[in-house]
């Protein structure tokens, strides 16, 4: 089995493909989605492993091009993040024809069984690609959405900081 793990932190990307290596798997790696896509152009893929916050197309960004793409969108699906965790990311993800929403940290054989469920449930069943007549408009004002709500906890976290900075 081949799996592409995206993911722009190195330490992550060295996890995944120790953990998965480990198990037989062959691991190949993207910095962000741009990369994954040339990847995924280049090479045949048995799942894709995506963190979501990246630079240049984050994974939202890059399942959405999959699941859009007639070559690709069989390929199951994983979002794998530390920074979305909100029960409406985890919708917003779905929508866009996620196989699984995964939030970090995660037990490494947990996550290894997740990976073999995904991959064995899609061998009995394609995935359902709601997001291939989606359209752009609706797209856009969720995944909009998404940003501002990760945008505005970042500035509440940073005014927190401030302030507790400023009192010692």
């Amino acid at each position: 089995m081949k799996i592409l793990a995206v993911d722009d932190n190195k330490e992550n990307i060295y996890m995944l493909e120790t953990l998965f290596k480990s198990y037989g798997y062959e691991v190949e790696s993207s910095q962000n989605g741009v990369e994954a896509l040339e990847k995924l152009a280049e090479q045949d893929f048995d799942v894709v492993i995506s963190d979501i916050l990246m630079p240049e197309m984050d994974g939202f960004q890059l399942c959405r091009r999959v699941k859009m793409d007639d070559r690709l969108k069989e390929i199951p699906f994983i979002l794998y993040t530390a920074a979305y965790t909100d029960p409406e990311d985890r919708k917003f993800a779905l929508s866009l024809g996620v196989d699984r929403f995964v939030v970090k940290p995660l037990e490494p054989a947990a996550f290894v069984e997740i990976i073999k469920e995904v991959i064995q449930n899609h061998k009995v069943k394609p995935s359902n690609n709601k997001v291939v007549n989606k359209e752009e408009i609706v797209y856009l004002k969720k995944y909009n959405e998404r940003l501002i709500k990760k945008l505005e906890d970042g500035m509440l976290q940073l005014e927190e900081r401030n302030k507790e900075l400023e009192k010692s």
